[in-house]
């Protein structure tokens, strides 16, 4: 495919002269608060989100199990998850592609950024509009291209949206895996640099929380009778922190501790919570094998109890044979619209993460060009919205044409 046919060319325009009614759209995305643990604003939007996936054919809520944690005070506690929102269309003995997203942000209910501003010189500032609220509106309206160029019932197609992405997709993360058996290719909208440098490979993540029980005793009558859980807990973390660097690529971040009180109690209770960035699906039994090793060893001083939970939630996401296949076809579709595609390796993660796990090839930042994500500064490229509509759109339409040689990592499973 050497050029565009005066067809695509006709649509692109139209989505050049609709992308100020794509902005004002997402704008109001935007300004609803969906942090990840607001379920009253995501229950609002998912609903929002659904009718706007009807549009394209049955979408459904996939309901979720409740999400556990640990507060700060060692206890588990569960709440509901707001569901996934789900769209599938099955084109028998054709290649299927899964396109997934996520309507949750880091924002919280509380945080002082809720609205979006207008920052002038072509970008919008708001909670959302890169990471990833903007990607939704380039999924729809690339959807609704190949829609509109006829060849939406020529490709299987399911779409998911998460609540639960930005604290590590907990709830949904086992149904993407599970999904991902059934498809021939995925596409997530996660942003792209500001440069529109896109992601390759990922490295894994895992969080961890650490609860240390001691014994409380008064500290200046009686401080031996008592078990420092706070100190126990330090001693600990550092000895988990010496992992750091063990392996190649293995980082550890020892991120937050809570415990103690007044100053003359020793303290009974010690909560910690840290992340291990991993490079090597071969290093994750060796890691966890250490972090047992040195939770059972601490467990096992008198008068302590010290147990560990979470795990690594996403495993890494390697350059297979199947993703430079698929990124060589994003990368030649790019330069059909003048666009110059390049990838680079992270340490972050994503959903594209899960995806990988069941041998689906993926790329995962196919969303809007923005930059500051997950901070107060979050902007995003306007121009970005129509140009990676174009982008994706052309991606789908020339799959669809069997312009794309499909291959997985490992076999695709057929629906029962």
């Amino acid at each position: 495919m050497s050029a565009l046919s005066p067809k695509i060319t006709q649509l692109f325009s139209q989505i050049d002269d609709q992308q100020n009614d794509m902005l004002a759209e997402l704008i109001t995305w935007c300004n609803i608060n969906t942090g990840s643990t607001n379920f009253e604003g995501l229950s609002q939007l998912s609903k929002v989100l659904c009718a706007k996936l009807s549009e394209f054919g049955e979408a459904e809520f996939v309901e979720l199990p409740d999400r556990v944690v640990v507060n700060d005070k060692g206890q588990e506690v569960s709440f509901p998850s707001p569901p996934i929102i789900r769209l599938s269309k099955e084109q028998e003995s054709k290649p299927s592609v899964l396109l997934v997203g996520h309507y949750d942000t880091v924002y919280e209910k509380d945080h002082s950024f809720q609205v979006c501003t207008d920052l002038g010189n072509g970008l919008i500032n708001g909670p959302g509009v890169a990471d990833l609220k903007g990607g939704l509106s380039v999924m729809f309206k690339a959807l609704e291209c190949l829609r509109e160029n006829g060849l939406i019932d020529e490709i299987g197609i399911e779409i998911l949206l998460n609540p639960d992405e930005e604290i590590g997709s907990p709830c949904s993360g086992a149904y993407l895996v599970e999904r991902a058996k059934y498809h021939d290719v995925g596409l997530i909208f996660e942003p792209s640099l500001p440069d529109g440098t896109l992601v390759g490979e990922r490295k894994g993540s895992g969080n961890f929380t650490v609860r240390v029980n001691g014994k409380s005793a008064h500290a200046g009558r009686d401080i031996e009778a008592g078990r420092n859980a706070l100190v126990h807990l330090v001693t600990l973390f550092n000895e988990i922190n010496a992992l750091h660097g063990q392996k190649e690529g293995l980082t550890v971040n020892i991120a937050s501790i809570q415990g103690g009180g007044a100053l003359n109690v020793v303290p009974d209770l010690a909560v910690g919570r840290f992340n291990c960035r991993i490079e090597s699906n071969d290093d994750i039994e060796w890691l966890e094998e250490r972090l047992a090793s040195l939770i059972a060893g601490h467990d096992s001083v008198e008068g302590y109890q010290v147990a560990l939970f979470g795990g690594i939630t996403r495993r890494p996401k390697p350059l297979t044979k199947a993703n430079q296949n698929l990124q060589n076809f994003i990368t030649e579709t790019g330069s059909l619209l003048g666009i110059d595609v390049a990838y680079r390796a992270t340490g972050g993660v994503c959903d594209g993460n899960n995806l990988s796990q069941s041998g689906l090839p993926n790329v995962d930042t196919l969303g809007v060009r923005g930059g500051d994500i997950h901070s107060i500064n979050e902007y995003m490229v306007i121009d970005s919205l129509a140009e990676r509509t174009k982008f994706v759109a052309l991606i789908l339409m020339r799959m669809a044409k069997g312009e794309f040689d499909f291959i997985r990592d490992s076999e695709k499973l057929k629906e029962a």
